[in-house]
């Protein structure tokens, strides 16, 4: 059952996103901008997933200067990958987080005026694009049924937060490997959530199957 607060948020569940926190605010200390941090085993892992979503900045046409919201932007890496893009010259680029660690190493390492860090569990700002690379993902063994409620909260405000294209990526249940701390959703499930509770046109990007699902929704 959805749980929104008055101003149409999801409320924050510390039980589920507590734990998460701790984990990621000690590995930033130990490890600081590097993918150890979020999780990721390597550099090239990590940006494959962000070259994905790159390919939704065409549908910005000519638009000079348009916005992306990253949920759960850790250090800001996904920043570092795309300012140097033509096409992000003029962007302006809102990174999310609930780990007050991670904003302060990327407050220190990126002093980029495009980027601004937010401390939330929930995007804040409109944006052209919304993206979510990994978030989904890390649920330090909690309950399946909480952690997708929580996760279809997520996305549906997040849409609300979106003008022109949504992004995310999350584990399969067909993956080859399991870890106890990782959540693994059925794509069939969430294709038909996305179908009929957000007004866009959906579509699945195969390039990391089976062991994960990338959704793109577009209006």
């Amino acid at each position: 059952m959805f749980r929104f607060r008055r101003d149409g948020s999801p409320k924050y569940d510390r039980s589920l996103l507590g734990p998460i926190d701790d984990v990621f605010s000690r590995a930033v200390k130990t490890y600081g901008s590097h993918p150890k941090s979020v999780a990721w085993r390597d550099e090239e892992r990590q940006y494959r997933r962000f070259q994905i979503f790159a390919g939704l900045f065409d549908l910005a046409g000519r638009q000079d200067g348009f916005s992306v919201n990253d949920l759960g932007c850790g250090y800001g890496a996904m920043f570092d990958a795309y300012k140097d893009l033509p096409e992000f010259r003029h962007a302006r680029y809102f990174g999310y987080d609930i780990s007050d660690e991670m904003l302060r190493q990327a407050r220190r390492s990126i002093r980029d005026e495009r980027a601004m860090f937010i401390r939330s569990h929930v995007a804040t700002e409109e944006a052209d694009f919304s993206l979510v690379s990994g978030t989904y993902n890390l649920n330090m063994g909690a309950a399946d049924d909480p952690w997708l409620d929580y996760v279809q909260e997520n996305i549906i405000h997040l849409w609300g937060k979106t003008r022109l294209a949504l992004g995310f990526n999350m584990l399969s249940i067909h993956a080859t490997r399991r870890e106890d701390t990782l959540y693994y959703a059925d794509p069939v499930v969430m294709r038909a959530f996305c179908e009929e509770n957000l007004d866009g046109t959906v579509r699945m990007v195969d390039r990391l199957e089976p062991d994960e699902m990338v959704i793109f929704v577009v209006r």
